[in-house]
């Protein structure tokens, strides 16, 4: 399939949604959701994310906010949104502060410095009861694989004692297809922490980014591979498949990548009339086009920030500091204004969500987690609408 413009798939989305199926049959789960969830993840940085939420509240569940900072002390800072709270109210969404940290060094204080560890448990408790939050949603990355019995003993703990408020606590995940021990995903214990998590939130994207060649940041047969592992290790009822609403553009002659949403994906196509192909390998979305070095990339209409009420947080001091950065790699000259630079573009969206939906409901997962809110292409809307329509019980 090509087309040419703006590559607005809308009626092919929909048509698509149950076209998709897994590359090889699993047998069913023995119970199936009545109606799959949808978590929405929210950053306050971008305006477009606040639109996103107010426009379609009503096909969300669950909110996960990315506006909790933790420090080395285990002390919780925040800026609470409480528009936003009382927006969601209004339409029966739970709303979940996401704690997102990528330090190491930050990492293995919290999780294996027993003193911290239960400062940080009761402040993420105390916190999530003060500001009546349905739960929290922890996103630890970049955690060292010898930290693993330290995170399952951290996760236990805190799934605990927010159970003992009445509280849930939500997992975001990196994705693997086996349990590996070593690397990125080496400290994530899938079956136990699945068994202490209310919802896990598998993170089936960013297999390719800056870090790598061009191509689908989830292609199919990786996210297949990873739902068939993540349901062996944990609940299909407790797994939330997450779905890019990203991409990269890739710039190919100079090696480097920039991440780019929908808008920015139509705007490219549509500056440089280029051919957007769906590629039935990784089934997502892509085009390439010839630029010029220093050439600004194309605008995309942006919304003001809102003004929002806020309540902010703010931890007692610490004086811990964290080690000197490692020195990076330097980087390499930027080429000459006017040379010539080819890119090659990829994708997540309406069209490649409908063949992903398609593994959530052939490994009876609870539903889907999109990151993120703002990014999207409109069209992944009616998709879910129709898709959850569709579902059985429904």
């Amino acid at each position: 399939m090509v087309i040419t413009g703006t590559a607005v798939l809308t009626a092919i989305a929909i048509a698509m949604v149950v076209g998709f199926a897994p590359l090889s049959a699993q047998e069913p789960q023995p119970s199936t959701p009545a109606r799959p969830l949808v978590l929405g993840y929210y950053v306050p940085y971008d305006s477009a994310s606040w639109s996103s939420l107010q426009a379609h509240a009503d096909q969300l569940d669950l909110v996960g906010a990315q506006w909790v900072s933790i420090d080395a002390c285990g002390g919780i800072a925040s800026r609470d949104d409480q528009t936003l709270k009382q927006f969601a109210r209004s339409h029966n969404l739970k709303v979940v502060p996401s704690l997102f940290t990528v330090s190491s060094w930050l990492n293995h204080r919290i999780l294996t410095d027993e003193n911290i560890s239960t400062s940080a448990i009761e402040h993420i408790v105390s916190y999530t009861s003060a500001e009546d939050y349905d739960g929290f949603d922890l996103d630890l990355e970049n955690i060292a694989p010898d930290d693993r019995p330290a995170l399952t003993d951290f996760v236990g703990t805190l799934a605990a004692a927010l159970h003992e408020q009445g509280k849930m606590l939500t997992l975001a995940i990196p994705a693997k297809e086996r349990d590996v021990t070593q690397g990125w995903s080496g400290a994530f214990d899938y079956a136990a922490l699945g068994a202490q998590a209310d919802l896990v939130t598998v993170m089936a994207y960013e297999y390719r980014g800056p870090f790598s060649g061009p191509g689908s940041v989830a292609p199919f047969a990786w996210v297949q591979r990873v739902a068939r592992f993540a349901t062996a290790q944990i609940p299909p009822d407790r797994v939330l498949l997450g779905l890019a609403f990203y991409g990269y553009d890739w710039n190919t002659t100079s090696g480097s990548a920039r991440s780019i949403g929908y808008a920015q994906f139509a705007a490219l196509a549509e500056r440089y009339s280029a051919a957007v192909g769906f590629d039935l390998e990784q089934r997502s979305l892509s085009f390439t086009y010839a630029g010029t070095s220093g050439e600004p990339p194309p605008t995309v209409p942006s919304q003001p920030p809102p003004r929002h009420a806020m309540a902010v947080h703010q931890p007692p001091p610490c004086d811990a500091q964290p080690p000197p950065p490692v020195p990076s790699t330097p980087t390499p000259p930027a080429p000459s204004p006017g040379e010539p630079q080819l890119h090659e573009v990829w994708l997540e969206e309406s069209t490649s969500a409908a063949a992903r939906l398609s593994l959530v409901d052939a490994y009876r997962v609870r539903g889907v987690a999109t990151w993120r809110l703002g990014l999207e292409d409109p069209a992944v809307w009616p998709l879910f609408e129709q898709w959850r329509g569709d579902d059985q019980g429904v």
